[in-house]
């Protein structure tokens, strides 16, 4: 039996209790055990532990701390999942039902069976890493960053799509297939030698914690809009720290569709200063008559000022018009069949 320590525990594992509580595992050991002191699980927002092993959690943790222990294992495992009390007295529950038990004695420890099948982020880089193997998916071998292009804009496609319809089973699994191209695309940069899974992880990690320093630091904020400012002026400081001078729309992407673009470029501009909003931007257009020309300018005009106009009120240009334009393939749907 492997035994994994977690090293990233703020606080101290009581060996005596962990020794004791790898004891009732003697009889049937499993592969490999992860060990965790119940106080320093429940200080997690999300349980650094892998679902697919074995996992002990030590006491000891009054009510809250078990309480909060159910909420954060709830995160990685199903509420029916099974739990082991063991040590001072035996029994069994589920993780729903957790915080039932009340609080974790010195010597008590929670035994977490493991879940069947892959749970973790790691499984799906290992099974990007094994299709793209000698002895893997000769399709999978002969991908590139170029050919994957493609499929990345039609998986988020397909998520806006589930986004848009509220279905929830559907986002789950699309969300799966956008994740899918995150694996494979650094799966084929790690064969290259260009950047490995940790490099993406650790990169996105570090600038969400530099970018919140209310949250992560002691920086204090009155709302989002401050937040928002904060995160511009955060952003600014790094492009001058590695010698950039980008425009203040820089890094908004060029081929976004042009009402989401119009909704980013204004989204950025209103976060260092209160933006004009037009109260009704169609008049313009309405205005004329019937057999007026318009310029594409001035049309152009109308639709920048009506993404203001939705961005005012809380609305989405580019996802409110997607599912006007599902509506309509809807009702051309139905009078074909009737």
């Amino acid at each position: 039996m492997c035994i994994i320590p977690h090293m990233t525990d703020p606080l101290p594992l009581d060996m005596p209790a962990a020794r004791a509580a790898l004891d009732l595992l003697s009889d049937d050991p499993p592969p490999s055990v992860q060990l965790m002191a119940a106080s320093s699980l429940a200080m997690q927002h999300y349980p650094l532990v892998d679902p697919a092993q074995t996992l002990l959690i030590i006491g000891p943790a009054p009510v809250e701390v078990v309480a909060r222990l159910a909420g954060v294992l709830g995160q990685a495992y199903p509420l029916g999942h099974p739990v082991r009390l063991a040590g001072l007295e035996d029994g069994e529950t589920t993780l729903e039902s957790l915080p039932a038990i009340g609080s974790l004695g010195s010597g008590a420890c929670l035994l977490i069976p493991p879940l069947s099948g892959a749970a973790t982020y790691e499984k799906l880089q290992d099974v990007a890493a094994y299709l793209r193997a000698p002895e893997g998916c000769p399709w999978d071998r002969e991908l590139t960053w170029d050919r994957l292009r493609a499929h990345l804009l039609e998986e988020t496609h397909e998520l806006l799509a589930a986004l848009d319809a509220g279905d929830a089973r559907k986002v789950s699994e699309e969300l799966g297939d956008l994740l899918l191209q995150v694996a494979m695309q650094t799966q084929i940069a790690a064969e290259e030698g260009l950047f490995r899974f940790p490099d993406v992880v650790r990169q996105i990690v570090e600038k969400l914690i530099r970018r919140h320093p209310h949250v992560f630091g002691g920086a204090v904020v009155s709302g989002t809009d401050e937040v928002l400012a904060n995160w511009e002026a955060i952003k600014r400081a790094e492009r001058a720290e590695n010698g950039e001078t980008r425009s203040l729309l820089s890094g908004i992407p060029a081929g976004l569709p042009a009402l989401a673009q119009a909704d980013a470029y204004q989204d950025r501009v209103s976060r260092l200063a209160p933006t004009d909003v037009v109260e009704a931007p169609w008049l313009g257009l309405a205005e004329l008559a019937p057999d007026a020309p318009v310029t594409p300018e001035q049309f152009g005009e109308a639709l920048f000022e009506l993404v203001a106009w939705a961005r005012s009120r809380g609305i989405d240009a580019e996802s409110a018009l997607r599912q006007a334009n599902a509506r309509y393939a809807a009702r051309i749907a139905d009078a074909q069949e009737t």
